[in-house]
Formats: C-alpha cells, structure tokens, sequence
C-alpha cells in the first residue's frame, strides 16, 4: 500500500442544502431506529466485531446497517449520488453489477469514529470499495492503518469524495472539537453477487447505474 491507494475528486455541491438534508435525515434515522441499536444480531462474526468497535461511534453511524442515505428523496443527496456512481465507475478495476449502500456519520463536539474495519476484514471478501463523502469534515484527519505497517493520515477537505479497494485496513477519525456537526456520508460499494449471497443482510442496497 502506498501514498496512491486513495483517490480523490472534488466536488461543487451545495454544501449548506446538503447539511440540511443530512440533518433531517439524522433526525428521521435517530427518531425511527434508535431503540434498536442495542438489539443488533450478534451471531455473525461481522456483527460481533462491529458492535464491539463501534460502540462509542455516534448513533447514525451505529445504525449503518438499517438504513442508506441514498434512499431519502432530497436533490441535493441524489446530485451527490450521480457524483458518486460516475466517480466509481471510473475507477472501478472489475467488470461486474455493484451496489452501494451509504450511511451518515454526523458527529457532535466530543464524539468519534473509532478504529473500524468493512468488508475484507469483516467477511474475507474481495473486490469491494470504501468511499467517502466530506460535507463538514474540516478540520479533521482520517487515519488508515494496513496490515503491511503502512500508516495513511488524510486530511479531510469538504466537497470531496474518497474511494479505495478495501484491501483489509482499519481506520477511524479523532474526537471532533468543534461545534457545529461533523458531517460525513461514508459507503460501501459491494459486487452483487455477495449480496445476494448474504440474507441477513437488510435491503438497504441501491445498484450502482
């Protein structure tokens, strides 16, 4: 892994229609799904690990599962989705159907994103991405650590999309110290055929087109 690995794309969204829409997501997420976070499976070694990392995460990030941003019917949120699928499309190394689920990590003063893995270390599979979305992320600093010792500090900039191969890293953000929200919509992108392969996952995929 090398100082490469993460390609990066700015954007010229509408940054303040965007922090709207998230926070009525966040409201409508937190309102509807909160009295289950504590009732997640945890059967699956992919549930295990992940409520155990995740716990001290902001609650719209420990309900990544149940829901996916791309599904709320706001402009600004679907602009954001075209950006994303052609981004994608562009980068993407395999030739075959993906979807993408994507969920928000809206952080207040004094909370985190602790270390965390997706979906190679959690399942073993390949060929599968993470991107990222910063809406109101400055000034803050994700940290990548790899299997290999290689350690990768980016800095996050607003308007500006994130995406790798997962290749098994595991990686988080610091507290957040500033008063408005941090305001993150974070994404897997996954081969279809693994998600056909999983019924326990919830239907909260949406194709990549």
């Amino acid at each position: 892994m090398n100082e490469n690995h993460i390609k990066i794309k700015s954007l010229d969204l509408d940054l303040e229609q965007l922090k709207r829409e998230c926070r009525r997501i966040n409201t409508k997420v937190i309102k509807s799904l909160e009295d289950v976070v504590d009732k997640v499976p945890t059967k699956k070694k992919y549930d295990d690990i992940l409520k155990q990392q995740l716990s001290e995460a902001p609650v719209s990030s420990r309900l990544h599962d149940y829901y996916n941003v791309f599904t709320f019917p706001y402009g600004g949120i679907r602009q954001l989705y075209s950006q994303i699928v052609s981004f994608f499309k562009v980068n993407c190394e395999y030739d075959e159907p993906y979807y993408i689920h994507g969920w928000l990590n809206y952080q207040h003063k004094g909370e985190s994103i602790p270390k965390h893995y997706h979906w190679k270390k959690l399942s073993g599979l390949d060929h599968t991405y993470i991107c990222s979305y910063y809406i109101n992320a400055e000034p803050s600093v994700t940290t990548y650590e790899f299997d290999n010792g290689y350690v990768d500090q980016q800095h996050n900039k607003n308007n500006t999309i994130s995406l790798y191969e997962d290749v098994g890293d595991i990686h988080g953000t610091d507290v957040w110290q500033q008063d408005e929200p941090r305001i993150v919509i974070s994404m897997d992108i996954v081969p279809m055929k693994y998600i056909q392969g999983a019924p326990y996952l919830l239907n909260t995929w949406m194709p990549i087109l």
